[in-house]
């Protein structure tokens, strides 16, 4: 019986592999990493690799860049820049400066600047070309585990010439996911599925300055977007619980200030904020939670975004998903035994540097001994409006929630009381959440022209466990903007000297 069994499988062998195993028209390749996806982290990963002398392929299904690349970092920070420049132009009478005449916006003009930049550093550092001078393998298609370790490929004839369909890609180390993530569809809103709106995806395709603007969400992008179009001559209309809501409340309130003085319509609205939307001839119409109506031309949603881990049949090899919809991980980035996640794709914060810093993780810990931690805990951010937000670690409440509210202290300092605010008109607030004890800083959170490169340093601070009196003794150049952080760290030593006056008058009186 037992004989007879073997000989029936070995004569059904042949058809089991011809019915689980892709045409003869696939080939098959073994790389020490595979990456999927090429955005910040799944370039930072295969970047890793290859310096290592490892050989690494990244599998992408778009375009090599990511989010960052093509609409997001690079293309929101390049409108920004134009619209600064347009109301700069409109207040130089403030700075003595006369211009005649009124400001004129090229739409056109802004977007081909646009897309220059993004072909700037797309070519200077995303670009196959580039990679392949790096021994890195790029790969179009769309990528589905066949196990842990191997990869079928089905190949995008569009920018394969000969495609050949699909192919079978085998990881000798492991596999780094990072598919990032795309604008979340808000099902929530009725009517939102009978307009035609637009998301960061489509923003920078505009030729055109938009009349009447809608935009829904009141988060990093909804700022940014809002700001950059009012001035560059729209009307724009803001729905939102609160701007930048996962911030300090009073820099969003601030920030709401700023908004209001130059011309940006805020209409604060709880729940989902848009009760429901219609169509209009040409434009929209939408009905807010708490009554009042809007009717524009366009309409931005901004309401988050979610991790891209559909189609790679992750469940079949045991890999979960986590509450926030994306890719669970543990400490050291790794999902299953041999496939590790990294950047947006794991639903964490969602950040271009974070992205990178894990990519390089989740490759060194594929191909390198030991582990290093991926999960950061104080990641900084940067909203890049004008002012700039940036913020890192805890905010006061969370601190006082998490130590209790007599550990904690706080010093504030108003930026536009600073020589530097003076001198440039400027506004804005520094605050620095700290413990009581040891004056460990806690978490920090800057609105200022440059807060963005402020923030480094106390994010360099709080990973060295500097404590911010010793900021004190770290010499800034006069009159900066962080020139200000050096001033509120004094304050803090000079308390803390005179807390010890006694004493160190007593060992100064014995001679030491």
């Amino acid at each position: 019986m037992m004989l007879a069994t073997l000989l029936f499988l070995s004569l059904l062998a042949p058809l089991v592999r011809a019915l689980t195993t892709p045409s003869s028209s696939s080939s098959s390749k073994t790389y020490d990493l595979l990456v999927i996806g090429g955005g910040s982290a799944g370039l930072t990963a295969a970047k890793f690799a290859a310096t290592f002398g490892n050989s690494v392929a990244i599998i992408e299904k778009a375009r090599m860049g990511g989010d960052c690349t093509w609409t997001g970092c690079i293309p929101s920070k390049s409108l920004l820049a134009s619209a600064k420049v347009a109301h700069a132009v409109r207040k130089a009478s403030d700075y003595g400066v006369l211009v005649e005449g009124d400001v004129t916006v090229d739409m056109k003009m802004v977007r081909e600047r646009v897309r220059k930049n993004i072909d700037q550093v797309y070519n200077d550092a995303d670009s196959p070309d580039v990679l392949k001078k790096l021994g890195i393998d790029t790969i179009y298609g769309g990528a589905k585990f066949l196990d842990s370790k191997t990869l079928e490929v089905s190949s995008d004839t569009r920018r394969v010439e000969g495609g050949n369909g699909s192919q079978i890609l085998h990881a000798k180390y492991g596999v780094v996911i990072a598919t990032g993530a795309k604008p979340k569809k808000n099902t929530s809103i009725p009517g939102l599925d009978t307009i035609n709106y637009i998301t960061y995806e489509e923003v920078f395709d505009l030729d055109e300055v938009p009349d009447l603007v809608t935009l829904v969400g009141g988060g990093p992008i909804g700022c940014e977007i809002s700001q950059a179009l009012s001035r560059l001559g729209s009307t724009v209309t803001m729905i939102a619980p609160r701007l930048l809501p996962k911030g300090e409340p009073e820099f969003g309130e601030a920030l709401s200030n700023i908004f209001k003085k130059e011309g940006i319509n805020i209409i604060y609205s709880k729940l989902c904020s848009v009760e429901s939307i219609s169509g209009t001839d040409g434009g929209h119409s939408a009905t807010c939670t708490n009554g009042e109506t809007v009717n524009g031309d366009i309409m931005f949603v901004a309401t988050g975004r979610q991790a891209v881990v559909s189609g790679m049949g992750l469940s079949e090899i045991g890999i979960e998903l986590n509450e926030s919809g994306g890719i669970s991980i543990n400490d050291n980035l790794e999902s299953i035994k041999g496939v590790y996640a990294a950047g947006d794709c794991t639903g964490g914060e969602q950040y271009t540097h974070y992205a990178g810093y894990q990519g390089a993780v989740a490759a060194r810990n594929i191909l390198l001994p030991f582990n290093d931690p991926g999960v950061y805990v104080n990641v900084p951010s940067t909203v890049f409006t004008d002012p700039e937000v940036a913020s890192v670690g805890m905010t006061e409440e969370a601190a006082k929630q998490a130590l209790g509210e007599d550990a904690v202290e706080v010093a504030v300092i108003d930026v536009g009381d600073s020589d530097r605010g003076v001198c440039e008109d400027k506004g804005g607030q520094i605050k620095i959440v700290y413990q009581k004890k040891g004056y460990k800083i806690l978490g920090a959170t800057i609105m200022s022209p440059g807060a963005g490169e402020m923030i480094a340093e106390i994010s360099v601070a709080m990973k060295t466990n500097l404590s911010f009196d010793m900021l004190a003794t770290v010499m800034h150049t006069y009159p900066s903007y962080s020139f200000a952080l050096q001033s509120m760290a004094a304050e803090v030593y000079y308390g803390k000297l005179l807390k010890l006056k006694s004493i160190l008058k007593f060992l100064k009186k014995i001679g030491l």
